[in-house]
């Protein structure tokens, strides 16, 4: 194998995560990387000490390039219309990180579990803080961050949902439009949620 001159630690992860996308962590060979990346072992252990580095390295800038998408706000009210399109936008640019986010749930190793667990209660939080900041116009601030946090988890369970609807359907599924879905439902289930939180 001739090596590329000049490879990045960053061209290493994108062979990385294009190739778990499609045939898992455990199906993917150091050996398969390192051909397609065109490095030798010794360079990709170099960067990354393991495959268990690197499946944490791949999944670590996913996850950052993922919520970097999403919007943000200091406190204030976030809009819904910003959860919408934000949102929307968020699951459509990152199949590839996606695809090996569920991979890795569906795998059972440890070592993966460990680090879709972290992903998975970032994705909590963040809806988590949406949604009280929705809420925090109607009800206290205590109250609305216990029902945010129970509605987080249906959000997250949808966002789950609307992926795999785009991945199974694709050019069927208007991501925006489901997005609006997910804030009418939220709606919906926030009178119960609160009264919930309020006991």
């Amino acid at each position: 194998m001739a090596k590329k001159p000049g490879i990045s630690r960053d061209q290493i992860l994108d062979v990385a995560e294009q190739l778990m996308s499609v045939n898992g962590y455990a199906g993917t060979a150091v050996s398969a990387i390192c051909k397609e990346a065109g490095v030798a072992p010794t360079s990709l252990y170099w960067h990354f000490g393991s495959k268990e580095g690197l499946l944490a390295a791949v999944m670590e800038r996913g996850a950052a390039r993922w919520f970097d998408a999403l919007p943000r706000w200091a406190g204030e009210n976030p809009g819904e219309q910003v959860l919408i399109e934000h949102g929307a936008a968020a699951v459509g640019a990152h199949p590839m990180f996606l695809r090996l986010f569920y991979l890795l749930a569906l795998e059972g190793d440890a070592v993966a579990r460990e680090l879709v667990d972290r992903v998975r209660e970032r994705a909590r939080d963040y809806f988590t803080d949406a949604i009280a900041g929705l809420l925090s116009s109607v009800v206290d601030a205590e109250i609305a961050r216990a029902a945010a946090t129970e509605l987080a988890r249906f959000a997250v369970a949808y966002s789950d949902g609307c992926f795999f609807a785009s991945q199974l359907e694709p050019g069927e599924v208007d991501l925006a439009r489901m997005y609006t879905d997910l804030v009418t439902a939220l709606r919906a289930l926030a009178p119960a949620a609160i009264e919930r939180a309020a006991r």
